[in-house]
């Protein structure tokens, strides 16, 4: 290569060099048998005149990009080969049948790539090796670790260091998938490529939002099989890359309900603290904050069912589907009319005339993000609209004909794959009546004819966050955010009573103790007996003891879960349209990955976060001695 140099490299070419051969490597290593560990005697003309060309020149120079598989052989011991001069010897079987298609790499240096990806295959067990993995029969099975690039879709990867990026961005500032695309293809994206290209070449250089969800789950899923050392299994049939990790996501979702958050067992000097009675006795008082803020994911119109819905824009459940037909009205059980979402009543009519009417005033989205108390959307750059997409209507003096709010069956990935919510969603479930949205009982009575548009949408996510802000686990509550339901997200959440916290803040323990004391099954009626379930400050002050604060002031900050609450609502407008595996998700990885920030900045403040071993929280009921308050 040297004799071609018109002269010595610079530093900035040197290095360019050093990188692009690096690069290169495992294309390089493909004119080689895999059991010599050589470097090639001569290179290919491409490589020989793509190295010609970058050396000196802007980020263009990288125009071209190889992802191969990890392997050239197959990993699979069975196919083996016995060597001819020592059948007691075996090699490893050779991969061939080399498959070359045209991608774009998403990369954080050097910008959006063109690039190809090479497959190769194994004729004996009939195996397909990709560069993220490997395929038999119907099933993908990623290659342990975290790979550099990751396949988002079939023609596009994305840089591990920008699905980084985009999941800080997204846990620190609230960075839609939307708005990280925008930024990469304005401020990252190498523009410089684009008029070097053939005009065959097919890939787009342009980051979609669909690849930027894709890539973020994909990532996460790698990263969590890592942590635990187990290996990805995915479907290699699936329709889309969205159906393809739908199963992976709920699996997950699964292990982190309860106690599965790593934040679960935490501790340090904000949280817990040991005390020394009278008697030279030593006990843990550990504290945590329990509140619920509004996010809302679509879910079924039938009160506090669970099932989950086929699409995000259906308004029923498969069980409860026939329901859909019926009319909007409250109390009106027949059938509505082909076209509307009413029965042929003029009274019931004209709610429906009026509903749509609402949605085409002026400040309606201003109205709704009060109202929802949002102060942003998910795409910066998005504009305005009043108009319900779910409704249509000839806009000039005919019949108002809203659209049918359920979709089709058969949702294309773009809708489901790439949804974001706006901050403000158009189609909300709101009651109505002829004075406009019903906010509480009318002062007539309940005899009003009110009417139900639009999508249902879960009631709240239930936080639980130690005084430090270190949230221990999360559910979603469908109906109300009642007593009952808070009791039973702490019994899933603290199910032994080793791992119950000794003070449990919630603003409605009142009425928690009350339900707690009429509790005919008398395991349920003590569960918390040795909890203090204070309300605010005030309440625990006149139930416990003064040894129980430093210095005459309160040890705990009983305001954690409202300031995590501030926090937790920046990403309403991202989840809003999102499918529930994928909503789900995506709440418990932002929660995981504050949980690790914040723990660092715990450390570095001398906090001295720790974990509690789990087999001592998990006991099944018993409390060891070191961790009993002293009875009221």
């Amino acid at each position: 290569m040297s004799s071609s140099m018109d002269s010595p490299l610079d530093y900035d070419s040197t290095a360019t060099y050093i990188e692009l051969v690096r690069l290169l490597k495992p294309y390089l290593a493909t004119f080689e048998p895999s059991y010599r560990s050589r470097p090639p005697e001569f290179l290919s003309i491409e490589a020989h005149d793509f190295l010609k060309l970058s050396i000196g020149v802007t980020d263009e120079s990288m125009d071209s990009r190889g992802k191969l598989p990890p392997t050239r052989v197959c990993i699979d011991p069975n196919c083996a080969k016995a060597l001819l001069a020592d059948p007691s010897l075996l090699r490893n079987r050779e991969l061939v049948e080399p498959n070359t298609i045209p991608v774009t790499i998403f990369t954080k240096e050097f910008g959006s790539i063109p690039g190809f990806a090479t497959s190769r295959y194994c004729r004996n067990c009939h195996t397909w090796y990709f560069p993220n993995y490997f395929v038999q029969a119907t099933e993908r099975t990623y290659y342990a670790g975290v790979s550099m690039l990751i396949q988002s879709s079939q023609h596009f990867y994305i840089d591990k260091e920008l699905c980084e990026l985009f999941s800080v961005m997204m846990v620190t500032s609230w960075t839609s998938a939307t708005n990280c695309a925008r930024t990469y293809n304005s401020g990252l994206s190498n523009e410089a490529i684009q008029p070097s290209l053939p005009a065959t070449w097919s890939t787009s250089l342009e980051l979609d939002v669909q690849d930027v969800w894709n890539a973020f789950f994909l990532y996460a899923l790698l990263l969590d099989n890592q942590v635990h050392g187990t290996i990805l299994h995915l479907s290699h049939t699936a329709p889309s890359q969205f159906e393809r990790l739908r199963p992976a996501l709920h699996e997950r979702n699964l292990r982190m309900a309860g106690v599965g958050q790593p934040g679960w067992n935490h501790a340090c000097n904000l949280c817990c603290s040991i005390y020394i009675d009278e008697d030279g006795n030593e006990y843990v008082v550990r504290s945590t904050v329990t509140d619920g803020i509004t996010i809302g994911s679509p879910c079924c119109a039938v009160h506090d069912c669970l099932e989950p819905l086929v699409s995000v824009k259906h308004r029923y459940c498969t069980l409860h589907r026939a329901l859909d037909k019926q009319c909007a009205v409250t109390t009106c059980e027949r059938d509505s009319e082909t076209g509307f979402r009413t029965c042929p009543d003029p009274e019931h009519r004209r709610l429906e005339s009026y509903d749509y009417l609402q949605g085409k005033a002026m400040f309606q989205l201003k109205h709704r993000l009060e109202r929802l108390k949002v102060s942003q959307t998910h795409d910066s750059l998005a504009p305005g609209s009043s108009t319900s997409p779910n409704r249509m209507a000839d806009e000039g003096d005919g019949d108002l004909m809203p659209e049918l709010v359920d979709a089709p069956q058969g949702d294309d990935e773009d809708d489901e794959g790439a949804a974001e919510g706006p901050g403000a969603d158009a189609d909300e479930d709101v009651e109505i009546d002829v004075a406009g949205i019903c906010e509480g009982k009318p002062e007539t009575g309940n005899k009003t004819v009110r009417a139900r548009f639009g999508r249902r949408r879960t009631h709240n996510e239930q936080l639980c966050v130690g005084s430090c802000g270190v949230i221990l686990g999360r559910a979603t509550f469908y109906g109300s955010e009642a007593p009952n339901g808070v009791h039973e997200f702490w019994m899933k959440l603290f199910p032994t009573k080793a791992s119950l916290p000794q003070v449990l803040w919630h603003d409605n323990n009142c009425r928690m103790v009350a339900m707690l004391k009429n509790d005919p099954e008398e395991y349920l009626r003590n569960y918390f007996d040795r909890c203090a379930l204070p309300v605010d400050v005030f309440h625990f002050k006149c139930k416990h003891k003064e040894g129980d604060l430093d210095d005459g002031k309160w040890r705990f900050n009983s305001s954690a879960a409202e300031q995590t609450n501030a926090w937790f609502g920046g990403f309403h407008s991202m989840v809003r349209e999102m499918q529930t595996d994928r909503y789900n998700f995506f709440l418990d990885e932002m929660i995981l990955r504050r949980n690790k920030t914040l723990t660092k900045d715990l450390a570095r403040r001398g906090e001295m976060p720790y974990s509690i071993p789990r087999s001592e929280l998990l006991k099944p009921d018993t409390l060891s001695s070191s961790s009993e308050s002293p009875s009221d």
